[in-house]
C-alpha cells in the first residue's frame, strides 16, 4: 500500500530532490510529476510504483539508518482481555491509531482504530480486544535496515522491533517519514 499521492511533493522536498531529478530517477516526465503534485492527474499504477520506488531509493541513499534509529522506544500495549473502551482511551491519550496486543510476554496481535470503531458501530460495546484484534505484525531486529522495514510497511501498518525475543520498539509509516527529515 502506497502513501497518498499528495505525499509525493512532501517526500520529494524532504529528500532535497527537484521534480526533474525525481522524474529522471522514476523514468517519467517532469511534467507528469508537476501534474501529480498539483492534483491535476491520477497516474497509472505502474507510474505510481515507479515514482514511489524512486523516492524510496533516494531515501535509502540519504540514510543508511537501522530500525533502532527510527523506532519509537515507548511501546504502549493492549491485552487480549482489555475492553475496547479502555483501548480507545489509550489510543486517544497517546495519539496513536494501533496497539500491539501483549499476551504472556509475546505480541499475539494488533488492534487498530478501525477494529475498535467497527465493533462499537456494530453495537459490541462489551467486546474485548481478543475478539477484534488482527494477526501480529511482523518483527525485525534493531539492526535491520530501513529499506527492509519500508518494504514491510508497504503491506502492513506496523512493524515491531524485537531484541532477543523482547519487543523494544515499534515503527509505523510516519516514523519513516520523520526519519527522512
Amino acid at each position: 500500500m502506497f502513501p497518498p499521492l499528495s505525499e509525493i511533493a512532501v517526500l520529494r522536498r524532504r529528500l532535497g530532490l527537484t521534480q526533474h531529478q525525481l522524474a529522471r530517477s522514476a523514468g517519467v516526465s517532469q511534467s507528469l510529476i508537476a501534474k501529480l503534485e498539483s492534483g491535476r492527474l491520477d497516474p497509472s499504477f505502474s507510474k505510481a510504483v515507479a515514482i514511489f520506488d524512486a523516492l524510496e531509493q533516494a531515501g535509502r541513499r540519504e540514510s543508511g539508518k537501522t530500525a533502532a534509529q527510527v523506532m519509537r522506544r515507548k511501546v504502549i500495549f493492549s491485552s487480549p482481555a482489555e475492553s475496547l473502551g479502555e483501548t480507545a482511551r489509550k489510543m486517544r491519550s497517546h495519539g496513536i491509531s494501533q496497539l500491539p496486543v501483549l499476551h504472556g510476554g509475546h505480541v499475539s496481535g494488533v488492534v487498530t482504530e478501525a477494529d475498535v470503531l467497527n465493533a462499537l458501530i456494530a453495537g459490541r460495546k462489551a467486546a474485548r480486544v481478543e475478539e477484534v484484534m488482527e494477526p501480529a505484525p511482523p518483527s525485525v531486529s534493531p539492526q535491520t535496515g530501513v529499506q527492509a522495514v519500508s518494504s514491510l510497511l508497504r503491506h502492513c501498518s506496523l512493524v515491531l522491533v524485537a531484541d532477543k525475543g523482547k519487543t523494544v520498539g515499534v515503527i509505523a509509516r510516519p516514523d519513516l517519514f520523520n526519519a527522512m527529515e
